[in-house]
């Protein structure tokens, strides 16, 4: 297991000036002493950035590569952001010829920190950001280092939209090739199911493209795989599809209705047919005006219902607003919003502290009323931040259809993100989800790997597949990465 600390971004911006750290002091001392700040010659027509250990900008870059202000304790040879496929060739040969290995990032989302490796080069792929969308076929090729927002903006203007990340400053790198729990799931499935292809790099630095008949076993992996995937994505070859609108109702539940609500919802799903997404948010959150000393946790539900028209959308939603549900709240702030595709990017008030979050586990679950009782009794009683809460998706058609290395387990999905501010709150964090997980096992059919935390449960990822499919993951790595140049959980395997 890594060990996991809080750094501060003004005492790094200090140990970055006088060759110090806030966080593993002595790794980082020794690290850095094994290292120059000169750029390798081999690598001298990179043109793109190369941060080595011995480079002031370091810790900088560091501190900068994953969102959290909890870091792991393992320090890369070198960071480099390669600007086109001849640098990343480049990088890819250099790792091969001096026994390196490598790890990638897109946008450092992943609470495990997989792109920060001891001694490896860790391969930044941000600026591989490029979006091309054809209208006609309702296709686009859009890299890895592209956000969400950037990706709909661009198909929005054409009528047309994609399932990517609930939150627009997610790239799609990481995002689809764990799944991508995404816009309009029940409608559209998760993001993955949307990947017609790719173009990629494989170990040995050839570039080949990927699809359902060219490299197939790639494309099946590619759809599912996580942060564990054994070549480089340069860009994703994408399925769009035309944009919906939506409108919005939200209802603050007490913690006495909540069975009750979650069962009125699980009644009228059928009835739904897959046109509104039940999302759910259990923490301490209160409708507007509440007084300070009246504040308490509620479940809060958001539903987006979807629709070719407006009245598309409102007649999605009568199937909620007009049953037993508005009256098992306690508040209904708002009330069929008319929303466009657009505006979903701005609808989830709890990214605002996601730097805060130490640890994180999502969970597909058959019984989800079960399971939120569970994670309220344990976060409002246990959790050291009062900004720790549950996440819920009802419902929400996790599926990828096959060819896919994802696995589907359960209809609904549950997951907590525990916050801190020191290192003492870390570990704090660290006990309190082993708690919760031993207490929510029996629940538990399967995980989403985007969001487990592999530096707290490092053997997870082998329970995110099926056994044939964690097999295959294993054979499909071995022949196309054989001298794992990639680090990836499947080491472990």
């Amino acid at each position: 297991m890594s060990k996991v600390t809080i750094a501060r971004r003004s005492l790094l911006k200090f140990a970055a000036a006088f060759s110090l750290a806030t966080t593993g002091m002595t790794k980082w001392a020794i690290a850095r002493d094994l290292s120059s700040a000169a750029r390798p010659e081999a690598l001298a027509a990179f043109t793109g950035e190369i941060i080595t250990r011995g480079n002031p900008a370091y810790l900088s870059w560091f501190w900068a590569m994953t969102w959290y202000r909890s870091k792991v304790e393992r320090y890369p040879a070198m960071f480099v952001q390669p600007l086109n496929k001849v640098d990343l060739a480049l990088v890819v040969n250099y790792a091969n010829d001096n026994g390196l290995r490598l790890t990638i990032r897109s946008s450092g989302h992943n609470i495990t920190m997989p792109c920060l490796e001891a001694d490896a080069i860790m391969i930044d792929m941000s600026r591989f950001d490029g979006i091309e969308i054809d209208g006609a076929s309702k296709t686009g090729w859009v890299g890895p280092g592209a956000l969400s927002e950037h990706i709909n903006e661009k198909a929005f203007a054409l009528g047309l939209s994609f399932p990517s990340a609930h939150t627009g400053f997610v790239t799609v790198g990481g995002f689809l090739l764990g799944g991508g729990m995404a816009w309009n799931m029940p409608a559209w499935g998760m993001g993955a199911g949307s990947i017609l292809g790719a173009e990629v790099m494989l170990a040995d630095g050839r570039v080949v493209m990927v699809s359902e008949t060219e490299n197939p076993d790639l494309y099946w992996a590619m759809r599912g795989v996580g942060p564990g995937f054994f070549v480089i994505v340069i860009q994703f070859h994408i399925q769009l599809y035309d944009a919906p609108v939506a409108v919005k109702n939200s209802y603050f539940i007490g913690l006495d209705n909540l069975e009750t609500a979650v069962a009125e919802c699980l009644r009228l799903l059928p009835a739904s047919n897959n046109r509104t997404e039940v999302l759910g948010a259990l923490g301490k959150f209160n409708p507007p005006g509440t007084p300070k000393e009246e504040e308490t946790w509620h479940w809060v539900l958001t539903l987006m219902s979807f629709g070719k028209t407006h009245e598309d959308a409102l007649e999605a939603a009568r199937v909620f607003t007009e049953s037993a549900l508005p009256g098992l709240a306690k508040a209904n702030p708002a009330t069929n919003v008319p929303l466009t595709y657009m505006d979903m990017f701005s609808q989830l008030s709890t990214d605002g502290y996601s730097e805060f979050r130490t640890s994180e586990v999502a969970l597909f679950t058959d019984e989800p009323a079960k399971a939120l009782r569970t994670t309220l009794e344990f976060l409002s009683n246990e959790a050291v931040d009062a900004r720790s809460f549950g996440f819920s998706v009802l419902g929400t058609n996790p599926t990828v259809p096959e060819p896919a290395s994802f696995t589907y387990a359960a209809p609904h999905y549950l997951s907590w993100y525990l916050m801190g501010n020191g290192n003492e709150e870390v570990e704090k964090n660290n006990a309190l989800m082993h708690k919760m997980h031993d207490a929510l096992k029996p629940l538990i059919k399967g995980y989403y790997i985007n969001e487990i935390d592999l530096n707290v449960f490092p053997d997870m990822a082998r329970d995110c597949f099926s056994q044939e499919k964690w097999d295959k993951l294993v054979a499909v790595r071995k022949a196309y990465d054989p001298n794992r140049l990639f680090h990836s959980y499947l080491d472990r395997a």
